[in-house]
């Protein structure tokens, strides 16, 4: 499936995240203890800066509008909820192990916690239990997807849930007995969840998997079965998104040799289009030939906190470049991976530049 407009624009992951609402050094606490506001206000809040990220994206030109993931203090986190997973009392991770670690250079990152917790050790050493069947219970993001159609006036409505390989990772199995289970487990749970979005009449729906990259020797025997039963039956246009992480964690991203055997797994799924992490890891046209015949989005925005904010050209000519491999007709423009740490007017610039970019594209690939 493609879009009707040539170049689409949007962004990948979260937009900034105001201070107000969240603190950002509580990011990595256990999950709900960042927001700033009274739980009795907290809706109201998160109604409020849902506002300000669509209006800023609508002001941009963007082709997508999402609400920010502004309800969210992670990306995986959110998604703890589904049946037979406990949150509360976490198991310690014992495959934690990486394909592409010795390609990023890290920054320090302090441990955080609560005020009534001692600080732990990082929490990807311990994550939430499976501890029986898993199930959807009850809509994730629903409501917050329908708030966002409520709030888009000119954007077409995008809304991410985190991939079913992923999350499988991201959970320390005591009732499966297989990784490969656990996610087809999760993949049936979230199926239900997307075929509600998709009901609603979302118009991009996309799965998150970084893990494809991070730990692919882990995981690429049974990723593109469980991204299939995942998105089955699915009518909306379906992405999937590939990263390295956040940069607010990462001094340096580089390219990796992992990066093209992720990009060419995701292209055997029945996804429309790959989200790629493009920008700040310097990555080149080649790497596009490894997408097959999905839409590429392409990450021609680099997030690293000290990163300038990019020209309208620097982004036509690396898009330009792009489309010599892909075609003009099979190339959109998003951001790198989650922006939500950046300052507001960064973030506006940021995509006011891409979005302009895809008018000059759209003009000179008439």
């Amino acid at each position: 499936m493609t879009t009707n407009e040539r170049f689409a624009t949007q962004i990948v992951g979260s937009y900034y995240k105001p201070q107000w609402l969240a603190d950002h050094e509580l990011v990595y606490a256990k999950e709900g203890v960042w927001w700033r506001v009274a739980p009795e206000f907290l809706e109201t809040a998160q109604d409020d800066a849902v506002r300000l990220a669509v209006f800023d994206q609508e002001r941009a030109g963007l082709t997508y509008a999402t609400d920010g993931e502004e309800r969210r203090q992670t990306f995986s986190g959110h998604f703890y909820a589904l049946g037979g997973i406990d949150s509360d009392e976490q198991g310690l991770v014992t495959n934690f192990s990486g394909d592409v670690l010795e390609y990023l250079t890290m920054k320090q990152r302090a441990v955080t916690s609560d005020e009534n917790q001692k600080p732990t050790a990082p929490p990807e050493f311990r994550q939430p239990r499976v501890v029986g069947p898993i199930t959807w219970e009850r809509p994730l993001v629903v409501d917050a997807a329908r708030f966002l159609q409520s709030t888009t006036k000119t954007a077409k409505s995008k809304v991410t849930v985190i991939g079913p390989a992923s999350l499988a990772l991201r959970l320390v199995d005591e009732h499966y007995g297989s990784i490969d289970k656990v996610a087809f487990a999760v993949a049936d749970a979230l199926n239900q969840e997307l075929r509600a979005l998709d009901a609603l009449g979302i118009d991009l729906i996309q799965l998150d998997e970084p893990e494809v990259h991070f730990r692919h020797s882990q995981l690429e025997g049974f990723a593109v079965e469980a991204i299939d039963r995942a998105f089955a039956g699915i009518k909306a246009r379906k992405a999937l998104h590939v990263c390295y992480g956040y940069s607010k964690n990462i001094a340096e991203k580089r390219a990796t040799p992992v990066y093209p055997a992720a990009i060419k797994l995701l292209s055997q799924t029945t996804a429309d289009a790959i989200s790629l992490e493009y920008a700040q890891p310097q990555q080149t046209p080649d790497l596009l030939e490894n997408a097959g015949d999905k839409t590429v989005i392409l990450g021609v925005l680099n997030l690293d906190t000290e990163a300038p904010v990019e020209t309208v050209q620097q982004i036509v000519d690396m898009a330009s470049a792009a489309v010599e491999v892909v075609g003009p007709d099979r190339l959109e423009l998003g951001s790198d991976c989650g922006m939500w740490f950046l300052p507001r007017d960064v973030c506006f610039d940021k995509i006011s530049a891409m979005s302009q970019a895809a008018e000059q594209l759209r003009r000179t690939f008439a």
